[in-house]
C-alpha cells in the first residue's frame, strides 16, 4: 500500500521578524547619531543612483553620516511632536523627509554643503516622466541599430521600434523619436535611451532645510 507524503506547512515567521526589527535599529541608531553631530539637513535629490551615492557616502564620511530611504521611519527616529522630539526641534524636519529625500548629520558647515550640493552633478540616466532638454530622432535604415545583437530585435519591437531582421542584422524601418524637447519621457523611451548609453538626466542634490545643534531650525 503506497505511503501518502503530507505537505509540510512552511513557517515564515522568522522571516517576518527581522523587518521590525531593522526599523528599530534605525530609529535607535539615527537617535544617538543626532547627538553627536553638530547640525542635521534634509535635502532632496533627483536621478540619484547606487554608484554616486557610494561617492557621496565615501566623501561624506570622516566627518558626516548619511541616512537615506525608510523617510517613515526617520520620521519617528527624529520625532512627529515636540514631545516625541528625539533632540530640541529635531521633530521639526519630520515634515520634509517625504519623496526623494534624505537625511545628512554633518560637521560641516552648511556653505560646504551647498558648494559640494551645487558642483557635483553628474549625467544620469533619465526616468519615465523626466522632462527632455532636446530632440533625438532615430533615423530608418540599417545603420541605426548595427551595434545590437540580432537577437535583441524582439525586445527592441516591444519597446516600440519598427524593426525587421534582415541577413541577421537590425533594420528601422522607420524613424523614431526618442525624446522630444519639452515632452515627458515615456517608460519605452527611457529603457531605450538607456539600452543606447544616452543620458538626457543630472544628478542634483539640493538642501531644504538645517537643524543646528542647540536648536536653531531654518527652512532654506
Amino acid at each position: 500500500m503506497p505511503i501518502t507524503k503530507r505537505k509540510k506547512t512552511q513557517v515564515l515567521t522568522k522571516t517576518k521578524k527581522k523587518t521590525p526589527e531593522k526599523k528599530e535599529l534605525l530609529v535607535k541608531k539615527l537617535k544617538q547619531s543626532l547627538k553627536k553631530y553638530q547640525r542635521a539637513i534634509v535635502f532632496q535629490y533627483k536621478n540619484l543612483s547606487t554608484n554616486p551615492l557610494k561617492e557621496i557616502q565615501q566623501a561624506w564620511k570622516a566627518d558626516s553620516k548619511l541616512f537615506i530611504g525608510k523617510n517613515k521611519v526617520m520620521q519617528v527616529g527624529l520625532g512627529r511632536s515636540e514631545e516625541q522630539s528625539a533632540t530640541k526641534n529635531s521633530y521639526l524636519l519630520s515634515p520634509f523627509l517625504k519623496g526623494e529625500t534624505g537625511l545628512l548629520l554633518t560637521n560641516k558647515s552648511l556653505q560646504e554643503i551647498q558648494e559640494y550640493c551645487d558642483t557635483y552633478k553628474i549625467p544620469e540616466f533619465a526616468r519615465a516622466g523626466h522632462i527632455a532638454d532636446q530632440t533625438i530622432v532615430l533615423k530608418e535604415g540599417i545603420d541605426t541599430l548595427k551595434s545590437f545583437a540580432h537577437s535583441l530585435e524582439p525586445y527592441l519591437r516591444k519597446l516600440g521600434l519598427n524593426t525587421q531582421l534582415i541577413n541577421q542584422q537590425i533594420v528601422l524601418n522607420e524613424k523614431f523619436i526618442l525624446a522630444q524637447e519639452g515632452k515627458p519621457l515615456t517608460v519605452e523611451q527611457s529603457k531605450l535611451l538607456r539600452l543606447m548609453n544616452q543620458k538626457l538626466a543630472y544628478l542634483e542634490i539640493a538642501p531644504l532645510c538645517i537643524l543646528e545643534k542647540n536648536g536653531t531650525f531654518k527652512k532654506l
